[in-house]
């Protein structure tokens, strides 16, 4: 039987204009601030949520099920002005199933992320120099040439 749980909508905006310290922010000004503006989404929360299930029972000890989760693109929290490209969007899709076999004992498993989708569910700006990781070129700055100020929170992969 299928069901939608949870579809959501969260429109959260900055309704006055201010300026923030943001100084690994790739569009930050000389002092390292952005400029927030009316309208401007709040980083780290996506507009659009949803989550779709259905479960199929096959016979009366049998059930089969999935769960779709969708979450739209977020900014990264440092780029209130939304000024950087967001973290995309994505899908997710489990299974799971489960067999009675007395009353009581029931066999399951659940398979997370059966498409083994690679996603980020987070995501900041920071400074990555200075801690010798061998992909930051020596002597380098935040925000100069061949650094990547972006950090992201990446999603669990494929789990049974």
């Amino acid at each position: 039987m299928p069901s939608v749980n949870n579809p959501s909508l969260v429109d959260a905006t900055f309704q006055s204009p201010l300026t923030l310290a943001s100084p690994n922010n790739p569009a930050a000004d000389a002092n390292g601030n952005i400029q927030v503006q009316p309208g401007d989404r709040l980083p780290g929360i996506p507009l659009n949520q949803l989550k779709f299930g259905a479960d199929y029972r096959i016979t009366p000890e049998w059930t089969f099920g999935g769960v779709v989760t969708y979450f739209s693109s977020q900014f990264l929290r440092g780029d209130e002005s939304n000024q950087n490209a967001p973290i995309p969007g994505y899908a997710v899709l489990n299974l799971h199933s489960s067999y009675t076999v007395t009353e009581h004992l029931e066999l399951f498993v659940n398979v997370n992320n059966v498409t083994d989708t690679r996603y980020a569910t987070f995501g900041a700006y920071g400074d990555p120099t200075g801690v010798n990781a061998p992909w930051i070129p020596p002597g380098a700055v935040t925000n100069g040439p061949g650094v990547n100020n972006r950090f992201l929170g990446p999603g669990a992969p494929l789990s049974v």
